[in-house]
């Protein structure tokens, strides 16, 4: 299932005896929301695969699914030479240096590409995406009676794709994915790969189309229909205009977009070469939705002056006999996403294989494997509970007969047994209540080391966010406005001259209590900062401001409480002044 933002494509594929692979259905089926509007689409992605399960009879089991380029974070690293244990390390580390999220968010996983290179160095592609994402995905797809098995990156599917049906020559072979909302650029040499997503598509397109027929109010339903019946990327320059004059605006609104495109693309092509010591593509293999514009293909062969061709993700895929092969061709480019996650289950393996699974996922497959157990454990108990019933029936009279005197019971008694039974019960209780007491000591412990990490992250992010001739003269956590050393001074946050003072809630009350809890926690961070005063510059005191802008735009400090509490007051002939912020956690950090 390649869920894009504009549609679902789905391709049902299966390993035949050869070896091969067949594909056994396929469908497309737009999605009915305004791809400019950012909403929850759980529901409409749910209604519309049942909709193409129940219209394509295909039966509901294991699915393949793909997150979009835009919303994954791929990064590709290289590792020095190592063992497999110590590349795992050194990704792990790559991964909490580069992933812009807490790791405790995130979904990543990461693939080893190639062998090692000359200098013994090791290629790797990182990629994350937010936890939240791409469990709402899965969960849509859940809904509609599918089992996620797998949940690919579409880039790298695409990738996977490409390498089962083309020869990697000689050379860097191009992939240019134009999609609704990103196009991707996927460079792919023999030993090498390297992915971009350029933040351009067909939405762009349509959009153009709504502000130059202005005159006309299309909504953008409206605006993408026109598109897919008369558009066409005009070639411009000694081929002749359309006669049409509508057609002729529209097609060179969708030009001046596909131009957008290729300036991308040509900045991707010399960062690859620079930065990524790659070659000068050779071949540009055209996929995607909106890449199926009328002469797009000459449009990008003009530009970048090399072989462009639509991409056949057919190319080595048995297809099934009962299919419409005319129809099939017309579409097939568009398919390349959806192939290259099918294989994944089909082929059996294939070059780069991520899996970004949801954590529940996960859980559940771990609980089904262990179900078999559980029902034989079952039947075990019941057997079990029924031989002992029997056993207690025919035992209830004898076991009577020798319960002796309650109070003096014999040796050999059944209360003899009760009472020396008793006495462990309180043991075990005495025992329970130390378990108890250390994991209360266990979970102090491991609160401390969180907050010892978190410390360092707040540190480390504190001194990136600080303004040029800028530097922290202290800094004092508090808790309630209140500095965590002692209590008894005097407040963080200054109160207003002449105003009334609170008196403090009264022992046992729930603000009291509530008063305790926050005792217990630092809050918020006060900082004094200083700064160079320079007069001649015109805004000399914007330091203040820069700080408490990025402070906010920090993911441990809240936005709208952190404030400058005491603002700069420099004299002529000073050089430096001084400022108070007081910076709201998010997340308090416990004592």
């Amino acid at each position: 299932m390649d869920i894009g933002a504009a549609s679902v494509k789905l391709a049902v594929l299966e390993r035949v005896k050869t070896g091969g692979v067949r594909l056994l259905q396929y469908s497309t089926t737009d999605l009915p929301v305004d791809s400019t509007q950012e909403t929850d689409r759980s529901a409409v992605i749910t209604a519309t695969l049942r909709q193409m399960l129940r219209e394509h009879g295909v039966r509901r089991g294991r699915a393949v699914i793909s997150v979009a380029g835009q919303s994954v974070f791929t990064r590709f690293v290289k590792l020095p030479a190592a063992t497999p244990e110590n590349i795992e390390r050194m990704v792990g580390f790559e991964a909490q240096q580069n992933v812009p999220f807490p790791m405790s968010e995130v979904v990543w996983g990461y693939q080893l590409i190639g062998g090692a290179s000359e200098k013994g160095e090791y290629e790797v592609v990182l990629v994350a995406i937010k936890s939240d994402i791409i469990e709402s995905l899965a969960k849509a797809v859940d809904a509609a009676g599918l089992h996620v098995e797998l949940v690919d990156v579409s880039s790298l599917a695409l990738y996977n794709a490409v390498r089962y049906n083309y020869e990697v020559e000689e050379g860097c072979m191009l992939v240019a994915d134009i999609g609704a909302k990103t196009t991707n650029l996927i460079f792919i040499e023999k030993e090498k790969i390297f992915t971009r997503a350029v933040p351009i598509g067909g939405n762009q397109i349509t959009q153009e189309i709504m502000r130059e027929f202005e005159d006309k109010k299309l909504t953008f339903a409206q605006a993408e229909e026109l598109k897919r019946k008369k558009g066409f990327v005009g070639l411009g320059g000694a081929y002749e205009e359309p006669e049409d004059p509508l057609t002729a605006r529209l097609c060179k609104v969708i030009r001046n977009v596909m131009t957008r495109i290729h300036a991308d693309v040509t900045r991707s092509v010399i960062f690859y070469r620079t930065q990524q010591g790659g070659q000068q593509p050779s071949k540009l293999l055209l996929t995607g939705g909106s890449a199926a514009l009328p002469y797009a293909d000459h449009f990008f062969n003009e530009k970048l002056q090399i072989p462009v061709e639509f991409f056949n993700p057919f190319r080595n895929i048995e297809l099934a006999p009962n299919l419409d092969r005319e129809a099939l061709a017309a579409q097939a480019s568009g398919y390349g996403g959806a192939v290259g996650l099918g294989l994944r289950l089909a082929a059996g393996e294939c070059p780069i294989e991520v899996n970004l699974l949801p954590p529940y996922v996960i859980e559940r497959r771990e609980f089904n494997k262990k179900k078999i157990y559980f029902a034989g454990c079952a039947v075990g108990l019941a057997l079990v509970g029924a031989s002992w019933g029997y056993y207690f029936n025919q035992r209830a009279e004898t076991e009577q007969k020798l319960l002796g005197d309650e109070s003096n019971p014999a040796p050999d008694t059944l209360q003899f047994r009760i009472r020396a039974l008793r006495k462990l019960e309180g043991q075990i209780t005495r025992q329970q209540k130390n378990v108890e007491h250390y994991s209360k000591i266990r979970d102090q412990i491991k609160n401390m080391a969180e907050a010892r990490v978190r410390w360092h992250q707040i540190l480390d992010d504190l001194a990136a966010r600080l303004p040029a001739d800028t530097w922290v003269i202290q800094l004092e956590p508090a808790s309630g406005g209140v500095p965590v050393g002692g209590f008894g001074g005097e407040s963080v946050t200054s109160a207003t001259p002449g105003a009334s003072v609170a008196p403090p809630p009264p022992p046992g009350s729930p603000e009291a209590i509530k008063a305790a809890k926050e005792r217990q926690q630092i809050t918020e961070l006060v900082i004094v900062a200083g700064s160079i005063y320079k007069p001649t510059e015109p805004d000399r005191l914007q330091k203040p401001t820069e700080f408490v802008t990025r402070l906010r735009e920090s993911p441990y400090f809240d936005e709208k409480t952190t404030n400058v509490t005491k603002g700069p007051t420099p004299k002529e002939g000073d050089m430096d002044f001084t400022f108070t912020i007081s910076a709201q956690l998010k997340v308090p950090i416990p004592l």
